[in-house]
């Protein structure tokens, strides 16, 4: 049976890889750019990062943003070509396992969860960060129960319908467009082109704990700001099911997220620079551009503005459920994680995977409410997405000779795939290095190294305590030839 939204072409290219058509194909053009847009969410990541980023650049923070940019386009290429030649939810955990195998794919899945649930209250906590800092505060309610409150409302929302969450995602998108372009434009045009001496301002790079100029450790550190904001482009790709047509429209939205959510970050960050005063007040500072639009624009703007960011941040709450929610159905479907059974159910009637949303909903929940400590969420997130997409990398690196056959129709890279996938794993590795090898920040020690290694150490914990022999017997992994071909094991599937 063919499920509402997908046509016969849809459900015949997902059985091609050995899946039957469970989740409702609702999702078109515009709403696949939209999550993926939501995910990268550049006003969440610029509002919830700036400061730090600041602190360790100043002024070329700006600059940092760009590199991040750059090398993620590289990573952009390549997972919109592995979204056409597997069009399936589970995107990363999918590709590896029928690159490298289901051992390699496990892991990448693992990681990947790990970023999604680890980054979901630290997206969340945003909210409470800037209620926290307005006039007047938060009338008193803790900061983690703004966060969960949040946390809830996007699960509510992804439980009841997909197609009503991607329609509020597709509205939350374009209050973000308008309202954080508009602002740095009217930060630009009032402010920022009246400053003398802007080349060499943006050039600038006080460190806000050393008092001197910026070395190579602490603008290796302020690429942070960038790399936590400009990931998530591959939303889209996780929910290809859902998608109709999605080898035409899944690598459009994750290369067009990409662009406009880069490309609009260099206005946001340019405008609010810009518009600063004392750079060394603004790094000192815990919400340094609620200053700067207190400062130019007035408190009841900066009050206006704000709504803006809380429409992103439930955007970009939403989208992250929604692909974290996938992700688990797609690993619990090929029994790749505990309680398999319950977690890849689909209720019939809304085509939602239900369980997973829960889950997720309620693991995110408890460790907000037990960690407390947003610093290390956000340090777990980011470590773990880049190794994750490092696996990616490698796996569309060494498997080139097991992809499907290229559609001249629909994105390839043709002879520059490898290049560029090797490009974008050297990328990937730098990127790691600068994030795990100098200290986070005084006293904070080597924090996102510790965090992502407690997270793959649980990760281990449960392939060798469960997984492992559930792919020796042949009960789990993706249902197709390539997983076997590739590590020469029996899979299972469903």
């Amino acid at each position: 049976m063919t499920e509402p939204g997908a046509s016969p072409g849809d459900a015949g290219e997902l059985a091609r890889f050995g899946y039957r058509q469970q989740l409702q194909r609702t999702i078109r053009g515009f709403s696949s750019f939209a999550l993926s847009f939501s995910l990268i969410s550049m006003t969440t990541g610029i509002f919830g990062d700036f400061g730090p980023g600041l602190r360790q650049a100043g002024p070329a923070v700006i600059w940092s943003w760009t590199v991040v940019l750059a090398g993620q386009m590289l990573v952009a290429l390549v997972l919109a070509e592995l979204s056409v030649r597997y069009p399936i939810s589970g995107y990363g955990y999918q590709w590896t396992s029928r690159l490298l195998g289901p051992e390699l794919g496990f892991f990448t899945g693992w990681l990947l969860l790990l970023q999604w649930v680890a980054g979901l209250p630290g997206i969340c906590g945003v909210v409470g960060e800037y209620l926290r800092a307005l006039p007047g505060g938060h009338g008193g309610v803790p900061m983690e129960w703004i966060t969960v409150g949040v946390i809830s409302a996007a699960a509510l929302l992804n439980i009841f319908s997909i197609r009503l969450a991607a329609l509020w995602n597709d509205a939350g998108v374009i209050t973000e467009i308008a309202g954080s372009l508009g602002v740095a434009l009217v930060l630009l045009i009032g402010y920022g082109i009246h400053r003398s001496g802007i080349a060499g301002f943006l050039l600038s790079h006080p460190n806000y704990y050393t008092g001197r100029p910026a070395g190579l450790r602490e603008l290796a550190l302020s690429l942070l700001v960038g790399a936590w904001c400009l990931t998530g482009f591959e939303a889209a790709a996780d929910l290809a099911e859902e998608t109709q047509e999605p080898a035409r429209v899944v690598p459009k939205a994750i290369l067009n997220s990409l662009l406009a959510s880069g490309i609009g970050g260099i206005v946001v960050l340019a405008g609010f620079l810009l518009a600063m005063g004392d750079v060394r007040a603004a790094q000192g500072s815990a919400a340094p551009m609620l200053d700067v639009l207190v400062a130019r624009l007035g408190v009841k703007a900066a009050e206006a503005v704000l709504v803006v960011v809380f429409v992103s941040v439930f955007a970009c709450a939403l989208a992250t459920l929604a692909l974290t929610s996938r992700l688990l159905f797609a690993m619990a479907r090929d029994r790749m994680l505990p309680f398999s059974d319950l977690l890849k159910k689909v209720d019939r009637k809304r085509g939602t995977p239900i369980p997973a949303i829960v889950f997720v909903w309620a693991l995110a929940c408890a460790v907000v409410l037990w960690l407390k400590r947003v610093e290390v969420l956000t340090s777990t997130s980011v470590v773990a997405g880049y190794l994750a997409y490092a696996l990616i990398m490698l796996a569309a690196w060494r498997g080139l000779k097991r992809l499907p056959p290229a559609d001249e129709r629909y994105f390839h890279l043709g002879r520059w795939g490898g290049w560029t996938a090797g490009a974008a794993l050297a990328w990937c590795c730098g990127l790691i290095a600068a994030m795990t090898i100098p200290e986070a920040s005084p006293g904070a020690g080597h924090l996102p190294a510790v965090a992502a290694a407690a997270g793959l150490a649980v990760g281990a914990g449960l392939y060798f305590g469960l997984v492992r022999g559930r792919l020796r017997r042949g009960e789990a992994g993706v249902p197709v030839a390539e997983a076997v071909a590739a590590r020469g094991v029996s899979t299972g599937g469903v």
